[in-house]
């Protein structure tokens, strides 16, 4: 009896995820997803036939740390990371996650969300109260990409204490734990947390590893932007890793980097400590995006200790000409060691505004380059517009080297991920949103051969959906969802650049999520065939 397919792929050079070497077949669709998979299948009683001739077929990529939180709720089909083949997002990240929102603190959160568009949401959006809300909400969205969400630290930790900088009381512990554990119970696949950010940034080790038991307990995961990847890097990795081991749970640390010219080469030292840990059974991985720029909200520039109690009360003191005295001092100080200092890791020369609500005229302009227009010192230029627009301004940090991004991009635990803050029609985010995995398979791949075709596509398909434990995913293997990517590796390219981030991929022909088409010969469809992928505790 003749196969019925929905679609069926002929003659593709098939890279499955493994790492395994491509072999030449057809795939044969039907229901979302991958029934058959064979030198040779009859296109007889297809609906549709896709002639891949040569070009590569995978499945859909994984991005691994995605900020989409807010973006999927304006636009579900998340075109931009369609284009580049991705059909799975993680969401959650740096410890910032939609929910939980509680209504003692809810101003708080609104403003804390506007890193990632928070302006753009409406009232209706704001209501969303628990983690099984804001699913609920995705699902009926119909959204084009799966997604999976982890639950932020800051958030929970906001929803308890605000934007306090102390230690929560043993009550409070204890209903920030019932807070992860909801979400955990709601679908969450793990917790994350951003460590160099206000109020991450006033948790202790003990805190952190309160809560990731209780992620532990659901066979979760702990995703962190760790303390420090600068000067404090080892340190920061070390707390990580402990966290890890005294709770119980897989460790991904998210976008590893060295930030800092006296700080490159120290990838070397941390990438030993990360197979060491896992020689000692600590699950450790990390992912990475392949820019020697990074991108965060300005006020992250400035003492977590100034931005305590929320961007109404920081707003209002930076106007103390004292205040910004103090703030200039500990800044100069160095940190040492107890934050994050990106102004004397990058310099005012490489800190490039990208997005400035009030401001259209700094975007794409240095801190330096303003200072010196407006006859202005650069931390005035900073504590004005913080003061201003609080966390509404974006900055892109040219902080990093490219042989260390070589040196992480080779190691066998890190994946891919994107870190794209969404423009909502700015011009100049950094151009990771729209260019990152065709960036990989471009310029790291053919270009620069630090990878091989196979080990690329494996950092970006089985590696992710392994480490998360995501079920049918990640493989070209029959029973599995049908997230399929068809491109020509001859010609794909990023295109995105700082001075134009919005520039489409090129050499990507077709994308499949779930079955549907959601790229057809290089042009969006609007597939709505997404997942919200819930875990479930085993």
């Amino acid at each position: 009896m003749q196969e019925q397919f929905d679609l069926l792929i002929k003659n593709g050079h098939l890279i499955d995820g493994t790492g395994n070497p491509y072999y030449r077949a057809d795939i044969g669709i039907a229901n979302g997803q991958i029934i058959r998979i064979n030198r040779e299948i009859n296109q007889k009683g297809s609906q549709r036939v896709i002639q891949a001739d040569g070009s590569i077929v995978s499945p859909g990529f994984v991005d691994t740390h995605s900020h989409d939180d807010l973006y999927l709720l304006i636009n579900p089909t998340c075109d931009e990371k369609i284009l580049q083949g991705v059909t799975t997002i993680v969401i959650g990240n740096c410890g910032f996650s939609m929910t939980p929102i509680s209504e003692d603190h809810r101003t708080d959160i609104k403003d804390t969300l506007r890193v990632m568009g928070g302006e753009h949401l409406s009232e209706e959006d704001l209501e969303i109260r628990s983690f099984d809300d804001y699913l609920r909400k995705l699902e009926d969205l119909k959204p084009g990409i799966n997604i999976l969400p982890l639950v932020g630290h800051s958030t929970v930790r906001i929803a308890v204490l605000g934007s306090a900088n102390r230690v929560p009381t043993d009550s409070e512990l204890k209903r920030m734990k019932e807070l992860v554990a909801n979400a955990m119970g709601d679908g969450a696949w793990g917790i994350s947390t951003g460590l160099i950010y206000a109020p991450g940034n006033y948790a202790g080790t003990d805190e952190i590893i309160e809560l990731s038991k209780v992620a532990s307990q659901f066979n979760g995961i702990y995703a962190s932007h760790i303390r420090s990847e600068g000067d404090s890097l080892i340190p920061a990795l070390t707390e990580a890793i402990k966290i890890g081991e005294e709770a119980n749970i897989p460790v991904h640390v998210a976008h590893h980097k060295v930030i800092g010219k006296n700080n490159w080469g120290k990838s070397v030292e941390t990438l030993k400590m990360m197979a060491e840990a896992r020689a000692r059974g600590v699950e450790i991985t990390c992912d990475q995006y392949p820019y020697r720029a990074g991108s965060t909200f300005l006020a992250a520039v400035l003492p977590p200790s100034i931005l305590s109690d929320g961007p109404e009360v920081f707003s209002e003191k930076l106007k103390d000409p004292t205040i910004r005295r103090e703030v200039i001092a500990e800044i100069e100080k160095g940190g040492e060691g107890q934050w994050e200092n990106l102004i004397k890791g990058a310099g005012f020369e490489n800190l490039v505004i990208s997005a400035s609500p009030n401001h259209h005229d700094y975007i794409g302009r240095s801190i330096a380059d303003i200072a010196k227009r407006e006859n202005k010192s650069p931390y005035d230029v900073i504590f004005d517009l913080v003061v201003e627009e609080k966390r509404g301004t974006i900055i892109i940090l040219f902080v990093m080297s490219e042989e260390d991004i070589k040196r992480i991009i080779q190691s066998p635990f890190t994946m891919i991920g994107t870190d794209g803050i969404p423009g909502f029609g700015v011009s100049k985010v950094h151009p990771r949103f729209t260019g990152t995995f065709p960036k990989v398979l471009g310029r790291y791949v053919r270009e620069k051969g630090p990878l091989s075709l196979e080990e690329a596509i494996r950092k970006m398909t089985s590696l992710p959906a392994q480490t998360f434990r995501v079920k049918k995913k990640g493989l070209l293997k029959e029973g599995f969802d049908a997230d399929i990517v068809i491109f020509n590796p001859k010609t794909i390219i990023d295109k995105s650049t700082y001075e134009d981030p919005k520039q489409k991929p090129e050499g990507i022909s077709y994308v499949l999520v779930n079955g549907e088409i959601a790229v057809d010969n290089g042009k969006v469809m609007g597939a709505t065939s997404g997942k919200v992928l819930r875990h479930k505790k085993p």
